[in-house]
């Protein structure tokens, strides 16, 4: 079983890599993970009691030169005065083979109102944050902002997205760089 979950995190890697995954500003679009200092693109609060004394922010939309794949970079900040454990947005619409991936952050086209969910791999697991990649996180300490990340294939013509993140309300109106 342990054997099987190192593979995977390779096999997630190598997919990462092999994309050419660099965006316009030359940055690599999949980054490990800011607590601090992240740029803010538009907020939201909680709209459900399992979110309750958390925030979500979006922090980057960047399309690769080379692609229509879009890395969106998010993050939750507890504002609370205990630890909250952020593991409840897992999708239900794809078969992704692990429930521990953020699967369930999705976003919709401004100009086509057309939802996206994340990019699986051939494995079936998602292209975003979740307990194969290295930034899984899912503890959230009182005063802690962390970041995760999503990513997803869009058309090129598409220039805003709105974020949905389960348990907040939708982040609009977000440019794409």
């Amino acid at each position: 079983m342990k054997l099987k979950k190192f593979n995977r995190h390779i096999g997630v890697i190598l997919l990462a890599s092999s994309l050419s995954l660099s965006t316009a500003s030359g940055a690599l679009a999949i980054q490990t993970p800011k607590d601090n200092g992240l740029d803010s693109l538009g907020t939201s609060g909680s709209n459900n009691e399992i979110s309750s004394g958390l925030s979500a922010e979006a922090n980057s939309a960047e399309r690769s030169e080379s692609s229509s794949i879009l890395s969106v970079t998010w993050s939750i900040e507890n504002s609370g005065d205990s630890d909250a454990y952020f593991t409840w947005p897992n999708g239900s619409t794809y078969m992704y083979n692990d429930p521990l991936f953020y699967s369930g952050v999705t976003i919709k086209s401004t100009e086509e109102n057309k939802r996206y969910h994340p990019i699986m791999d051939s494995s079936g697991e998602c292209l975003c944050s979740g307990n194969a990649s290295i930034d899984f996180k899912e503890r959230i300490r009182p005063g802690e902002q962390v970041a995760y990340w999503s990513m997803f294939s869009v058309p090129s013509d598409v220039d805003t997205i709105t974020l949905e993140i389960p348990g907040f309300d939708p982040i609009e109106d977000i440019p794409i760089s």
